[in-house]
């Protein structure tokens, strides 16, 4: 078989190689990389708190108490989470098959704009609330799936890297999205450009918890998912396909085929997850709604372990931080982009000792 059909050319296999593959390491190994890359990135952090004149054991402290301690704390939290959950988990199926796909951020742009427009303009915009919801999430599904189909469609035909097309394409979403609240969906009435407020495509709230129901699809598909990875042909095959795409051909399933569905499903959820954020949270699109969700739940797919437990712990925990740190900007001078340097040494120190871990395991 090629380098070509194997989907391990170039930038792939760089990337391969970063993340890492299956060892023989024991779980409290695999468990001790992400927790110690975590605490890691917190003691830097706490550093550079220092420098700057602030006591880190007090911010620190004010984080905890952002989330713990308010009414609001633990459910602005699971919103917060709510994308990287489903993000992370379309992310999870695609790396456990060596899929390496920068693409959530396009896709999750990508279905939040065509769910939106579904809702606001066109023949279907009238449509009664519940059926409206369901139709524009399936519209979400779609295209998210579809930009997702495009990368898998480029490497099979042309053999262009997965992580190179992927990327691209979350400009392309960028520049689609500025485009249409300007000018395709943009809101006659408003001075600024927006789309129209989805309105009756709203997610209606859970009684009692002040979470909307896009952290229920959340939760439920973390254990569908594991279900589905550990249970079924599909989760098989994407196994089979991380391991030896080789295998995969003798069984008469080609590594191509394989390689575009799980592309489809990371794409799917990511689409999914766009249209949730707006119609549980923003309400409306903006230029602003890209802000990097995509990339986020790549480290929560990492700390997560590429497992579906994993993943809602990890985006339950990366979306403390950053509810936890909106509160602590409020009380001590600390600079906003403290959480994406959080985040970013996270990333350095999980790199490094999955590095170190394999080193010493051999």
């Amino acid at each position: 078989m090629t380098d070509r059909e194997a989907g391990v050319r170039g930038p792939d296999r760089l990337v391969g190689r970063l993340l890492g593959g299956r060892d023989g390491r024991s779980r409290a190994a695999r468990v001790a990389v992400p927790v110690l890359a975590v605490l890691g990135a917190l003691v830097v952090g706490g550093v550079l708190m220092a420098l700057e004149g602030v006591a880190p054991l007090s911010a620190y402290g004010e984080v905890v108490s952002g989330v713990l301690g308010r009414t609001r704390g633990l459910a602005d939290t699971a919103v917060v989470a709510t994308p990287l959950i489903l993000l992370a988990l379309g992310i999870t199926v695609a790396y456990r098959a060596r899929v390496f796909t920068i693409g959530a951020e396009g896709q999750y742009v990508t279905g939040a704009l065509a769910g939106t427009a579904l809702a606001t303009v066109g023949p279907l915009s009238g449509l009664p609330g519940p059926l409206l919801v369901i139709v524009a999430l399936l519209a979400a599904v779609l295209a998210g799936a579809a930009l997702a189909a495009l990368t898998g469609w480029l490497q099979d035909r042309f053999g262009a890297s997965v992580v190179i097309t992927s990327l691209l394409l979350n400009y392309v979403a960028a520049a689609a999205l500025a485009w249409a609240v300007r000018v395709g969906i943009r809101d006659p009435g408003s001075f600024t450009p927006q789309s129209r407020a989805v309105g009756a495509a709203g997610l209606p709230t859970l009684p009692g918890t002040g979470l909307h129901l896009g952290f229920l699809f959340a939760l439920i598909a973390v254990p569908v998912l594991a279900v589905v990875l550990r249970r079924t042909r599909f989760g098989l095959r994407v196994e089979v396909l991380g391991a030896n795409p080789d295998v995969l051909a003798v069984n008469e399933a080609r590594p191509a085929a394989v390689r575009l569905a799980v592309l489809i499903v990371a794409g799917s959820l990511a689409g999914f997850a766009g249209f949730v954020e707006v119609a549980g949270v923003t309400d409306r699109l903006t230029p602003a709604f890209a802000t990097g969700y995509g990339f986020t739940a790549i480290i929560v797919a990492l700390l997560g372990r590429l497992r579906p437990l994993g993943v809602l712990v990890a985006a339950l925990l990366l979306a403390g931080l950053s509810v936890g740190f909106d509160e602590a900007e409020r009380a001590f001078i600390i600079p906003s982009s403290t959480v994406g340097v959080i985040q970013a040494l996270i990333v350095v120190f999980f790199v490094a000792g999955e590095a170190l871990s394999r080193r010493k395991g051999r």
